[in-house]
């Protein structure tokens, strides 16, 4: 009986090892560096939340971490509108 066991257990273990490999459009993914991300003017994000309120959407800001001067700060790279939630 524990012999059984331990073979099963050794088998469901094994399985669990290996990933499946992805293939398709999602296979490759690219880093974008910090270098190739522009930072939002202030103009550009007041604006951007303006479009989404004016549509009846809600803005959402995406930020990203960039060092200026050996300190890291957030910058805002995206404004997206996304619907508003309503109970």
């Amino acid at each position: 009986m524990k012999t059984y066991l331990l073979i099963c257990l050794t088998c469901l273990l094994t399985a669990c090892q290996t990933s499946p490999q992805v293939q398709g459009p999602d296979a490759k993914v690219d880093l974008v560096m910090d270098k190739n991300i522009q930072p939002m003017t202030r103009n550009e994000i007041i604006m951007a939340i303006n479009e989404c309120e004016a549509n009846n959407t809600r803005a959402v800001v995406i930020n990203s971490r960039r060092k200026i001067n050996n300190f890291s700060t957030e910058v805002t790279v995206d404004v997206t509108c996304a619907p508003k939630y309503r109970f």
